[in-house]
């Protein structure tokens, strides 16, 4: 039986690291945002997102963004980037956030198996904001 990198990869994982891999609705200070897929490629965790925040359309580009991110479609846009396992979290990747364009250093967690914290920072992760997220069955 051939199995696919990511599925022999995740087998490698602890059930809770495994647990942030799925579709997530966003949520932030402002209530729901849009929804991501996070996935694992090459051991390492990505997102992109899946749909756009309330009050975008599909249409939107990341005009505050910077480099490879600047006008990029924020539908599809891989915004969560190069995570890795260190205990039972994923860490040491970066995140851009699509409304004012800036790029954090970032931790994510899980609590269960329906409910994932990102934590966006720059420089320490006590200068931050943090994010819960719900599993979309």
């Amino acid at each position: 039986m051939l199995m696919s990198v990511a599925e022999a990869s995740a087998q490698q994982l602890s059930p809770k690291l495994q647990y942030a891999i799925g579709h997530w609705q966003i949520v932030n200070s402002d209530g729901p945002g849009g929804q991501a897929e996070i996935y694992l490629e090459n051991g390492r965790l990505f997102g992109r997102v899946t749909q756009v925040r309330p009050g975008r359309t599909p249409h939107d580009v990341c005009d505050k963004c910077s480099g490879e991110y600047k006008n990029q479609l924020i539908l599809g846009m891989v915004f969560m980037r190069n995570f890795h396992p260190s205990g039972d979290d994923w860490v040491e990747g970066t995140v851009v956030d699509p409304e004012n364009g800036k790029e954090y250093k970032g931790k994510i967690w899980t609590v269960g198996k329906d409910s994932l914290h990102l934590r966006g920072f720059i420089g320490f992760s006590l200068l931050g904001r943090t994010e819960s997220w719900v599993r979309i069955p």
